[in-house]
């Protein structure tokens, strides 16, 4: 990640509150050493929310890993192995959660962008997922 193009986002972010010489998330006075946030949870906010891999993980722990449409939750991992690990395994494919960008993210997953904000993603099951792709305009 280049320095400029987080500096950039950073302007441009409805989030981030930066000051010249402060924190680049809340504005904050950064401490002796710091050069970019003030603490490690201002940074983690900023990743948290323009980072698709941290956005999507955060997501899914914020609508406690259910579909926010139908309330359904995948079975969870069994402890040890054999022949039920196996049959989670193969259940998995189809019932597992995706996390879906309310307003379209435009093929920006693998960058830094504010399609990323918590505020803009929920949690669904592939069937509601698949339903409101179906719905969206072509």
């Amino acid at each position: 990640m280049h320095e400029w193009q987080t500096e950039v986002l950073l302007a441009h972010c409805a989030l981030a509150r930066p000051a010249a010489g402060g924190c680049g998330w809340c504005g904050g006075a950064l401490p002796p050493r710091r050069k970019r946030w003030c603490s490690e949870a201002c940074g983690d906010g900023f990743w948290r929310n323009h980072w698709w891999t941290m956005a999507r993980r955060e997501a899914k722990r914020r609508d406690g890993r259910r579909c926010v449409r139908c309330g359904h939750g995948p079975e969870k991992r069994p402890r040890g192995g054999g022949i039920a690990l196996r049959t989670w395994r193969a259940i998995r494919l189809k019932d597992r959660l995706e996390v879906n960008h309310i307003r379209a993210c435009e093929g920006r997953h693998g960058s830094l962008s504010c399609s990323h904000h918590l505020d803009n993603l929920e949690t669904l099951c592939v069937p509601c997922h698949a339903e409101h792709t179906r719905a969206l305009p072509r």
